[in-house]
């Protein structure tokens, strides 16, 4: 009996994830299915098992398809982000923190920490920093009025 109703969900599971997968496009999408249809094998091929036997076997093959599991940053890159950001704290002394990250990403993107911006990126973020810049300006510790006038801004352009 337990096992049919295991078989049931697991259908479930799996027509839910190809349905998901279906209505989502990209490689998160694509890893998102992956995983799932790992872990579902994973379960299948150790019934009974506990959770970290069933993790480990999900990652080893997420692994085996190319996919790297916790991909996060390393220790290395964490000291360069910081070195990063103090270089950009120290030439920009008075800054808010808008500021200061923007003057580090062409730091982090040396680094290979922030992935480079497309044209249309670079200029809607700078847009965005413009409006903030000035919006900023005009309402000096107003948080509420310069949420308020970096929309319009934003809207307006």
């Amino acid at each position: 009996m337990k096992r049919i109703i295991v078989s049931l969900v697991a259908a479930g599971v799996i027509v839910g994830g190809a349905g998901v997968a279906w209505a989502q496009t990209g490689d998160r999408a694509a890893k998102r299915e992956a995983a799932r249809a790992c872990l579902q094998e994973a379960r299948e091929q150790n019934p009974g098992a506990d959770k970290e036997t069933i993790r480990a076997a999900a990652k080893a093959c997420l692994e085996a398809q190319g996919i790297g599991v916790g991909d996060r940053v390393s220790d290395e890159q964490k000291a360069a982000a910081k070195a990063c950001l103090q270089e950009a704290k120290a030439a920009n002394p008075d800054a808010d923190r808008v500021t200061v990250l923007a003057a580090a990403r062409p730091c982090l993107e040396a680094a290979g920490i922030a992935r480079p911006l497309r044209p249309l990126q670079a200029e809607r973020r700078a847009d965005r920093l413009a409006c903030f810049r000035q919006a900023k300006a005009d309402h000096p510790g107003d948080r509420a009025a310069i949420r308020e006038a970096v929309k319009a801004c934003l809207q307006a352009s």
